[in-house]
Parts: C-alpha cells; sequence; structure tokens
C-alpha cells in the first residue's frame, strides 16, 4: 500500500492528531474540492498523523473517552469536506471523511450524561482532494455489519454532539469469530486487547467507567504540542 505524506499536513480523523486538527477546521460542506472528484472504493494508501493521546490501559482510554459504546456499523456513505492543512494561510489540503453511522448501541461509558439515541455518528479520514482513499495509522476503514467496542471523543469543528472520532488509533476493537481484533495491531495497546475476550474488555470499561464517575481515575495527558478542540457547549 503506498504511502501517503505531504508536507505540512496534519491529518484529522481516526487519530487523535485528527481531533486536534478539526479545531483549526475552517472549510467544511462545500469547500474547495473539485465537485467532479471521483473518490476510490477503497483505500489505496496509507497516512501517518501525531496521535494526541497514547494508552498502554483500556482503562485510561476508556477514561478518556467521551463515550464508549459496544455496536454495530450500519451504513456508511461519504462525509463532509475538512481542511486539514497545518498552515491555515495555505490554499489546498481538503480531505472528505467517511460518515459512519453506528447503531444497535449498548453505551458502556457516558462522561457527559448524554441521552444517547439509537445511532450516533463515527467520522474518519476517508479521501484526499484528489479523490485517493488513504487510511490512518493503520486503522482500517469501518465497514457496515462491522462489530464490535468503540471508544470515542466529541468531533471539533461541528456542532451535532452525536458526532464522534475515534480517541486515538487504539479505539476500535471489533469482535470477529468471538475474538477481538484491535485498531491498530502496531501499537502497545493491541497486544492487552488482543488477550482478552470481548466480556472480559466489556467488564474492564464498565469498572473503569464507574471509577471515572468516582474521581478515582482521570483522561490522560495530551501527548505533545498539537492543539485541542475546545470544549463544545455543553461538554
Amino acid at each position: 500500500m503506498e504511502q501517503l505524506r505531504r508536507p505540512g499536513l496534519r491529518r484529522l480523523g481516526l487519530a487523535a492528531a485528527a481531533v486536534a486538527v478539526a479545531a483549526i477546521v475552517t472549510a467544511v460542506g462545500a469547500g474547495r474540492a473539485d465537485p467532479g472528484v471521483h473518490y476510490d472504493a477503497h483505500p489505496e494508501a496509507l497516512a501517518f498523523g501525531k496521535e494526541m493521546y497514547e494508552f498502554d490501559t483500556v482503562e485510561k482510554m476508556t477514561a478518556t473517552s467521551h463515550l464508549v459504546v459496544f455496536g454495530t456499523v450500519t451504513a456508511v456513505e461519504t462525509g463532509r469536506l475538512a481542511g486539514a492543512d497545518e498552515d491555515p494561510e495555505e490554499a489546498g489540503g481538503d480531505i472528505r471523511l467517511r460518515k459512519v453511522t453506528i447503531g444497535r448501541l449498548d453505551v458502556l461509558h457516558n462522561s457527559k450524561n448524554l441521552i444517547i439515541p439509537p445511532s450516533i455518528t463515527l467520522e474518519e479520514e476517508g479521501w484526499d482532494e484528489e479523490g485517493r482513499g488513504y487510511i490512518v495509522n493503520n486503522v482500517e476503514w469501518s465497514e457496515v455489519g462491522d462489530t464490535g467496542y468503540f471508544f470515542l471523543r466529541r468531533a471539533a469543528g461541528i456542532s451535532d454532539p452525536y458526532t464522534y472520532q475515534l480517541v486515538s488509533s487504539d479505539g476500535r476493537a471489533l469482535v470477529v469469530d468471538g475474538s477481538l481484533r484491535p485498531s491498530n495491531a502496531e501499537n502497545e495497546l493491541a497486544g492487552t486487547i488482543t488477550t482478552m475476550i470481548p466480556s472480559f474488555l466489556n467488564n474492564t470499561v464498565v469498572a473503569a467507567s464507574g471509577q471515572v464517575a468516582a474521581g478515582m481515575l482521570s483522561e490522560s495527558v495530551p501527548t505533545g504540542d498539537l492543539p485541542q478542540p475546545p470544549e463544545e457547549s455543553g461538554e
């Protein structure tokens, strides 16, 4: 798979670097992209972005998530345009996000105490300005029928409180043939997740959520100099 690297660009979407970039997104919706762009049906490139959060335990990943759900991907479609230029003065850099609907939800952690609807939206990176499909930090595109655990933070740059991004490239663990498949097998936490059975991961998240509510467990500190998204109203 081709490695997609462009100078001056910070990726947004899958990696928590994505959440950081979203704070400076100014081009959404119609944007600058050519409406005649053909978007690949499958990813053909691999991009890398700095993670805002790095986790060594599921408990810490839970505490840093706004929402953790067990659910199933019920739909995937092209989503909004977002500008991900590191330098806002430079033109170009539009990316098309994938809009992933997750339904059949079992809410395991809800730090904002929101009333969660029957389905929520996960945004993930999908295509560059030329329509080339790519994945970020080894996290494959979500597909209809995928079932598992999603560790989520509110998406910045959008007012909908039920639109999320993965808290990091570790933030999805699918259940496949009774086992857990972590989203980024290259990360250290993936080794821990693969040793768990789904029910144990489920119980670990629920227990960690209780610790967060009791003030015994706090979210992780961002790893570096990426800007954090502003808190949305109600957060």
